[in-house]
């Protein structure tokens, strides 16, 4: 089973209106509300390819009650801490015009030491029920930066992998404890070296020096230029063709719902990450965020490349 750990998850609601004008009205041309967040998207894109799912973290109030409900409606096992703050919501504007979209959103409510320990301890109990663990996106409030630090070294003590997807000072901190796999993007990268000229030889030294750590899968997000990825001590670079993309929101996510379920399914390495790439391709034909269909995956599969560089 995966545990999708989801510590700041929201309402999505995403709207696609013909052209934003700023200070002017904008009627939606179709809007959708879903259990959002990125571990959401992960969890759905798991499901979605038939793996057993149960995700944890934080939720309180009405949009806790509606994250939780969705959820459940696709099979998701749901083991949320309930809290005494209103879950967030995030709003995607969506320009069919230019293709474009714009975010808002939300902090979220603060977690108390009391929920956070409530939390741990079911965390601990869920780990003996899971064979990979995924944690993605930013920690609610209250939660110290090292919080991610924690749940990787209690899954590394009872050997599940663990799944890193996060970013800024959060992301620094969390790769000491050594994840499994980690997917920052280019940009990311710039803050780990005094470089200020990002280029490819670059990125495989970055790699190279995250797999020397322990990190036994990095992988760099290249965006539509797909990504490179270190694998047994190799860097290879993956890319797939350019798509025309209804809403690209939640890619990222699906990329590592994909490699998880390849992980579950004892993949190689190198079809562990075709797959998450083929996820992500497939997540970018569907309004809805963190939406796939098998027959895409399968479709999008062949039409990846993949280069020893």
């Amino acid at each position: 089973m995966i545990l999708a750990i989801h510590l700041n998850p929201a309402i999505d609601r995403v709207y696609a209106v013909e052209k934003i004008n700023i200070g002017s009205v904008a009627r939606p041309l179709e809007m959708t509300a879903n259990a959002g967040g990125k571990a959401s998207n992960v969890c759905r894109v798991a499901r979605l390819l038939d793996a057993a799912v149960m995700v944890c973290g934080f939720i309180g109030g009405f949009s806790g009650n509606f994250i939780e409900n969705d959820l459940k409606k696709l099979g998701i096992q749901t083991a949320f801490t309930k809290i005494k703050g209103e879950s967030r919501s995030c709003i995607n504007i969506f320009d069919q015009s230019s293709g474009l979209s714009t975010e808002i959103l939300e902090k979220g409510p603060e977690i108390s030491l009391e929920e956070q320990q409530l939390f741990l301890k079911q965390y601990d109990s869920l780990l003996n029920q899971s064979n990979i663990v995924t944690a993605s996106g930013s920690l609610a409030i209250g939660l110290k930066t090292d919080f991610y630090n924690t749940l990787i070294e209690k899954a590394k003590r009872k050997n599940k992998p663990f799944l890193l997807d996060t970013s800024g000072n959060t992301f620094k901190k969390a790769i000491k404890a050594v994840p499994y796999l980690i997917k920052p993007n280019k940009d990311e990268i710039s803050d780990f070296v005094d470089d200020l000229l990002i280029n490819e030889e670059l990125l495989k030294k970055s790699l190279k020096a995250f797999y020397l750590k322990g990190i036994q899968s990095p992988v760099i997000s290249l965006g539509e230029n797909g990504c490179l990825a270190a694998i047994n001590d190799e860097i290879f670079h993956f890319r797939h063709p350019k798509l025309k993309v209804k809403n690209a929101v939640g890619s990222g996510d699906a990329f590592i719902g994909g490699c998880a379920v390849g992980m579950v399914n004892k993949k190689s390495p190198i079809d562990i990450i075709k797959l998450g790439i083929a996820c992500g391709m497939a997540n970018t034909q569907f309004f809805k965020t963190g939406v796939i269909s098998k027959e895409l995956v399968e479709k999008y599969l062949p039409l990846i490349e993949v280069k020893r560089i």
